[in-house]
């Protein structure tokens, strides 16, 4: 017995493959739009990586992860690429700030 949200994917037609997308929608980590390459907070870098804070914490202290700040101990700043190169397990080339 299917459930009244059950979607046959195989051979689905067009509303049948939208009303999955709007099913799946909210699972879907957000996104960053592509244009905005600037920096992000710490929170921001989190949302965009589909993890919490503290594991970019725990990553920043491992120095698994590419981050700058201004002064030791304080805010640390993120790049897109800093991030994408973490979540496909590259390390840093240099010693982050």
């Amino acid at each position: 017995m299917m459930s009244e949200n059950a979607v046959v994917v195989l051979g689905a037609d067009e509303g049948a493959l939208r009303r999955l997308a709007e099913l799946l929608a909210p699972y879907m980590p957000a996104s960053t739009p592509p244009e905005s390459d600037g920096w992000m907070s710490t929170r921001e870098a989190a949302e965009y990586a589909g993890t919490s804070t503290h594991a970019l914490h725990k990553a920043m202290a491992a120095r698994e992860i590419e981050f700058e700040q201004e002064v030791r101990g304080g805010k640390a700043w993120f790049r897109r690429e800093y991030v994408d190169a973490w979540r496909r397990g590259e390390r840093p080339g240099r010693r982050a700030a």
